[in-house]
């Protein structure tokens, strides 16, 4: 005979077994294939802060820093100056390091004259040429004392008295450009300080023309007159 099962016991329902991979199976195989394909690209693919270190792996340095550079230029300068010559200065040399190499200026310099037209500040460039004006750079040098006939030139004599004196306020290019010191562009600017102030009052008068140093006043003043 059967014990009966008593009111108060729950019946047991059916218990359904499934397997774990076979419910999650698509979600692990997802979760395989993202870890394998991460590590696939890890080996594959180096960190590149081991390109610098690495002594197996090659180190691209800047092209830049192979290009050599140089230090050095050469100059030629002459003129008025103690020493004339060609001479190796620093790079972004300026034309008084140049004065200075050459040994400074000479007796014979045109101070004022250089004043005017050498901008001693100025940068030199590689295989450049510097000439610094000398006192009577414009007049006329005759290497034979005793021209031809054919010769537009006459000789000129140390003994002032012996030739005429040029006038200043009459004299035209041509005489004007026998004086010493004094060349074509000199000469015009001479004939046009008197036609723009007239007649000079007396020979101190040329030096108000500009390029009429005190210098070269000196080495015409016994040849001119008014």
């Amino acid at each position: 005979m059967e014990t009966p099962i008593s009111p108060f016991t729950p019946t047991p329902e059916p218990i359904q077994k499934i397997e774990f991979f076979e419910q999650y199976r698509f979600w692990i195989l997802g979760v395989f294939i993202i870890i394998m394909g991460i590590g696939i690209y890890l080996i594959l693919t180096p960190p590149t802060e081991t390109l610098a270190v690495t002594g197996d792996n090659v180190f691209i340095a800047d092209e830049s820093e192979n290009i050599p550079i140089n230090s050095d230029i050469v100059v030629d300068i002459s003129g008025g100056v103690n020493n004339p010559g060609v001479y190796k200065l620093a790079i972004n040399s300026i034309v008084e390091d140049a004065i200075d190499a050459s040994g400074g200026f000479s007796e014979l310099a045109d101070i004022e004259e250089i004043a005017r037209s050498i901008n001693r500040a100025a940068l030199i460039e590689n295989h450049s040429k510097i000439y610094l004006p000398k006192i009577g750079d414009n007049q006329i040098v005759y290497l034979n004392p005793q021209p031809t006939l054919n010769s537009p030139y006459t000789p000129t004599s140390n003994n002032p008295t012996s030739n005429p004196l040029i006038n200043i306020n009459t004299a035209d290019n041509a005489e004007l450009d026998k004086l010493p010191g004094i060349g074509p562009i000199t000469a015009q600017r001479i004939i046009d300080y008197r036609l723009q102030n007239g007649n000079f009052s007396d020979i101190d008068g040329i030096k108000n023309v500009y390029g009429i140093s005190d210098s070269k006043f000196n080495s015409l003043k016994d040849l001119i007159s008014v």
